[in-house]
C-alpha cells in the first residue's frame, strides 16, 4: 500500500529522525518526495509505502510527537491557458510526467506518472505548474 502525506512540522520536530524512525521503528519506505524544513518548521511530502496496520501505527507516531499529518489528495496541476508549451519542464521531470507530443509539438502532462517533487515548477517560465498542497 502507497500512500502520500504532507507532513508540518513546528520547530522542536524538525531536527527529529522523524524517516528514520518511520522505517527503522514500523518497517515503512519513506519516499521524500519534496521537503522544505529549517530551524522554524517546515512541510514535507512524503511516499509512505507498508502495510495498513504499520502506515497507522507510523502516522500515530508522527502526530504524537507533533508532526501534522494529512493525506496527499491532489497533486501538480498544469495550468493549459497559461502553458506556453516551451517544453523547459520536459528535460528536467524525474518521471517522464511530462513529454512532446511528437504530432502537436505540444507539452503532454502525464498526472499519473507525476511524483509531485515540485521540479517542474520551478523550471516553468510562466508558472503554468503548480502543486496543490
Amino acid at each position: 500500500m502507497k500512500t502520500k502525506y504532507i507532513l508540518n512540522f513546528n520547530p522542536e520536530a524538525s531536527n527529529l529522525p522523524i524517516t528514520h524512525n518511520l522505517i527503522a521503528e514500523y518497517g515503512l519506505l519513506v519516499n521524500i518526495l519534496r521537503a522544505e524544513i529549517d530551524e522554524v518548521g517546515g512541510k514535507m511530502l512524503i511516499e509512505v509505502s507498508g502495510d495498513e496496520a504499520s502506515t497507522k501505527n507510523g502516522v500515530e507516531y508522527l502526530e504524537k510527537i507533533g508532526v501534522g499529518v494529512r493525506p496527499f489528495k491532489e497533486g501538480v496541476r498544469r495550468n493549459d491557458e497559461t502553458c506556453t508549451h516551451c517544453g523547459a519542464c520536459v528535460s528536467i521531470c524525474p518521471t517522464d510526467a511530462l513529454s512532446i507530443d511528437p504530432e502537436t509539438r505540444k507539452v503532454k502532462f502525464d498526472e499519473d506518472k507525476c511524483v509531485a517533487c515540485g521540479v517542474c515548477i520551478d523550471a516553468c517560465p510562466p508558472r503554468a505548474m503548480e502543486i496543490l498542497i
